[in-house]
């Protein structure tokens, strides 16, 4: 896995309802992150969320939302731009001598 700087993992949350909240009530959810997972830099990730392996997520995204593996997802909220394919290769390792 790959942080980029002030990457935000949230795991809890507040009551919704103003009584309980008010009363300090408070629930948690897991986050997974997979496997050879890049997140940029200001990432946010939200409770209960699975991210896949090999997934990219670029800087500033706000994930919300679980992402497939192998995509490249962004924005605020968080979305599937595109499948990561044999073509985003560069052959870097074959040309590092």
């Amino acid at each position: 896995m790959l942080f980029g700087p002030r990457v935000g993992i949230f795991t809890t949350n507040h009551a919704i309802d103003a009584t309980e909240r008010a009363a300090s009530g408070c629930y948690s959810k897991n986050v997974t992150i997979g496997d050879g997972v890049w997140l940029g830099a200001n990432v946010t990730i939200n409770q209960g969320v699975t991210i896949g392996k090999n997934t990219i997520v670029g800087s500033g995204s706000v994930v919300t939302k679980s992402l497939p593996e192998s995509v490249i997802a962004v924005g605020n909220p968080c979305r599937v731009l595109r499948k990561i394919t044999e073509k985003d290769k560069t052959d870097y390792l074959f040309r590092k001598k």
